[in-house]
């Protein structure tokens, strides 16, 4: 069977289409359909599969406010035409490349699956779910209910359960990590956050990204380690004790599956607040922590840290908490769903 991947924009799509490649790869043909310049971009030379790219516009708004654009649609698959009539399935992660999954399955006749990461479908997916044959959801959400969706998880589960788990034992190791986009806000009340005292135990790694990498260099010490990017961010974060991190859905879907214990801080710049539904869902369940980024400093940040360190009981609930959101062999069972339908 031959499948086509649509993942693009962030890690937080990518991600968890990168997991399924890995498996899919054992019985099938895979080819990754790029927006050229896309987040994706990086990762053309790990993978060992076909590779299509593509030059479109990458957010909805230059779609619809530059109707022209849409002619570059059929203009860019074109050129990939003897490649893409061969498509069995065509399974999209989310974002604006659902469309094109529309359009491929009208124009080739190929089934289409979609995957969401988050609490509620975004827009790519609210309107590809049209043309799906199912749509797979990473959360129990009693707004989709009809027997096209079915709740599997996050195929990055799969990997994060690979990882052995990790039970600190000296330190109370906290890490700090903004998002695959990096956050100059988030990285302020952090870099204040450092200049506070904490007790020795308490360990603080910070990812920066490339810009903040140098200013927040000038703080570590024996207590403080700054990375200006991690290769492995699952062993990263099994290592960990706490995470402090933004409330994407894929990250969540990662600290679900090492059953760590997390503080998020949904970004204000997401469209439709889809990180503050996602960590919100999750704090009703008292699996995890949020605080608002508009309500937030350094003292109650620091105030937080300390109340997770010390109160215990606190800890093992939100652990024993998080576990019911946990989902095993996401990509067999999704792969086990496409090769069912007749095709």
């Amino acid at each position: 069977m031959h499948i086509l991947v649509l993942a693009s924009g962030s890690g937080g799509h990518v991600y968890p289409a990168l997991s399924f490649i890995k498996e899919a790869l054992k019985k099938h043909q895979i080819t990754y359909l790029m927006l050229e310049n896309g987040f994706e971009c990086q990762f053309e030379k790990q993978l060992k599969v076909n590779i299509i790219k593509v030059k479109l516009p990458n957010q909805f708004k230059k779609y619809y406010r530059h109707p022209h654009n849409f002619l570059l649609i059929k203009k860019e698959l074109k050129k990939h035409e003897q490649i893409l009539k061969n498509i069995d399935i065509i399974i999209s992660f989310g974002g604006f490349v659902s469309i094109l999954g529309i359009y491929l399955k009208l124009k080739y006749k190929a089934k289409l699956f979609l995957h969401e990461q988050n609490y509620k479908l975004g827009d790519g997916n609210k309107v590809a779910r049209l043309f799906a044959q199912k749509i797979f959801l990473s959360f129990a959400n009693s707004a989709y209910k009809h027997k096209r969706y079915e709740v599997v998880g996050n195929p990055r589960m799969d990997e994060a359960h690979v990882e052995n788990n990790y039970s600190p034992l000296n330190n109370f190791n906290v890490s700090f990590f903004a998002g695959s986009l990096s956050s100059s806000s988030l990285n302020k009340i952090i870099y204040s956050l450092l200049e506070k005292k904490f007790p020795l135990k308490i360990k603080f790694h910070i990812i920066t990204g490339k810009t903040a990498y140098s200013k927040f260099k000038s703080l570590e010490s024996s207590q403080v380690h700054v990375y200006s990017y991690q290769d492995n961010m699952l062993q990263f974060m099994n290592k960990m004790s706490l995470i402090v991190m933004r409330a994407g859905a894929t990250s969540l879907s990662e600290i679900i599956a090492l059953n760590k214990v997390a503080i998020t801080i949904p970004s204000p710049n997401v469209k439709h607040n889809h990180q503050k539904e996602n960590a919100n869902f999750l704090q009703q369940k008292e699996a995890i922590i949020m605080l608002e980024e508009k309500d937030l400093n350094a003292d109650i940040l620091s105030k937080q840290i300390h109340k997770l360190y010390d109160d215990k009981i606190l800890w093992q609930k939100i652990k024993i908490n998080i576990r019911q959101f946990d989902y095993y062999d996401v990509r067999k069972k999704m792969l086990s769903r496409i090769e069912n339908e007749k095709i």
